[in-house]
């Protein structure tokens, strides 16, 4: 999945609110870095897909 044009993994809470975003840095096929956001106040700022 892409979360802001980037590879990435949501995870939800139960009641469909985004618990928290992984965020892959990729360079040369590699994972070169990994940004964990769980701020909830910034999850709900963005524009991000419902859970499947």
């Amino acid at each position: 999945m892409l979360v802001n044009g980037l590879p990435g993994m949501l995870s939800w809470h139960e009641d469909g609110t985004p618990l928290s975003v992984l965020i892959f840095i990729v360079a040369d096929g590699r994972i070169t870095g990994i940004a964990a956001l769980v701020d909830p106040a910034r999850l709900a700022a963005m524009d991000l897909p419902g859970p499947a």
